[in-house]
């Protein structure tokens, strides 16, 4: 018996599990540059700005993925690309255990080039299996995503505390290629890039004003959670002045923040309308950060950094079901909104760390994700009607 269009088998299911759990990897490896790079830099004795092209090098590779993954997710489908990304992100995390920083910035390019294939993949895939509830299944995968992103700093301070960080590094490189052979050996359905279908055709999804909004969403929100998701922990360090290791820690508060606001936010858009949660979010986000610019005490930066976490939770799965509304332009407009994401993790890190050597005060580079959720503030207030899912709109 034939089954309907986008209905899924019991094994592609298995498969949606395997991406979900691939997800909490996904975020382990998007975020463990901002915890472990204070040791980096003390081992290559790097300046803020040189440390900065880690993170500018690891965006512009995830743009690079994203480009080229645009072009092999037609052809070969999720489960390929996903298994391809989870190698790329094995080679690429081993390569941070070069003794020569410039050469570990290859390794930082490779776990980029993954991380673009991963991300858009993942997303679509999940946003496509359920598109009567997008936002909320989103919230879940991007849950598991901050299940990895709180786990990182806290198994790094664990081998740190042994002097063993090579061992965090060794482990999360095997752990990568176990998923990746687990995907080429799966077997299962998954519906197709290509295969969703709409006869609707209102202008606002083609619209070249919604394009630009939407893409500055994805540009701006990435590089503000970049930004701060990186920087945290050397912020925090520098005003714990030696008093206190736990400084390593505060990342963890930051994406457990976020964590936490994920798994609540599908509990929350079944009440609230998105244009309210994402406009309440980035409020308490921009408070938060102004904490982290003007506090002189480690321990407020740390509960700033858990308010901020909170306050974005919910904003890249309500981006990211904005795609829904170009209908069925969605997969070919996916690839350039992503590119456009790597693009402002790229840059914002790096300018973040260039505005803190030119000024002298890391608390200064704030400023720069300060005044970019600000911004990103305004553009869901005039770019984002609060609609529930395409299917109820």
């Amino acid at each position: 018996m034939t089954r309907p269009t986008g209905t899924l088998t019991h094994s592609s299911q298995l498969l949606t599990a395997i991406a979900s759990a691939g997800f909490v990897l996904t975020g382990v490896v998007n975020t463990f540059l901002g915890p472990i790079l204070p040791i980096l830099s003390a081992r290559w004795a790097l300046s803020d700005s040189r440390a900065g092209y880690f993170f500018a090098t690891q965006f512009f590779g995830s743009i690079l993925g994203v480009i080229v993954s645009s072009f092999l997710l037609p052809r070969y489908g999720f489960r390929i690309i996903i298994g391809i990304s989870y190698l790329l992100m094995a080679v690429g995390v081993s390569g941070l255990l070069l003794s020569e920083w410039r050469y570990a910035l290859l390794g930082t390019l490779a776990l980029g080039l993954g991380l673009g294939f991963v991300i858009p993949a993942t997303n679509l895939f999940v946003s496509k299996a359920n598109p009567g509830r997008r936002s909320s299944a989103l919230s879940i995968l991007n849950f598991c995503w901050g299940l990895g992103a709180v786990s990182a700093p806290v198994a790094l301070y664990a081998t740190v505390g042994r002097s063993h960080s090579s061992v965090f590094l060794l482990v999360l490189s095997g752990l990568l290629l176990i998923l990746a052979a687990t995907l080429a050996f799966s077997t299962g359905r998954t519906p197709a890039p290509q295969e969703e279908k709409s006869i609707d055709h209102s202008p606002k999804q083609t619209e070249w004003r919604f394009v630009a909004i939407v893409g500055g969403m994805f540009f701006l929100y990435v590089a503000v959670e970049a930004s701060v998701g990186g920087w945290i922990a050397t912020l925090a360090e520098r005003l714990a002045a030696g008093t206190s290791a736990r400084w390593i820690l505060a990342p963890s508060l930051f994406w457990g923040g976020l964590l936490a606001g994920r798994g609540l936010a599908p509990l929350v858009l079944m009440r609230l309308r998105e244009r309210a949660v994402a406009l309440a979010g980035l409020a308490l986000a921009g408070a938060a950060l102004c904490v982290l610019v003007f506090s002189s005490h480690w321990q407020w930066i740390t509960v700033a950094g858990l308010v901020a976490g909170a306050g974005l939770a919910a904003i890249f799965p309500i981006t990211v079901a904005l795609l829904s509304r170009f209908q069925q332009m969605e997969t070919k407009n996916a690839g350039p909104m992503f590119a456009m994401a790597g693009l402002g993790g790229a840059i914002m890190p790096w300018l973040v760390g260039a505005v803190s050597t030119w000024s002298g005060s890391l608390q200064e580079g704030f400023t720069v994700p300060l005044l970019a959720t600000i911004v990103l503030l305004w553009l869901h207030a005039i770019g984002n009607q609060g609609s529930q899912p395409v299917s109820e709109i």
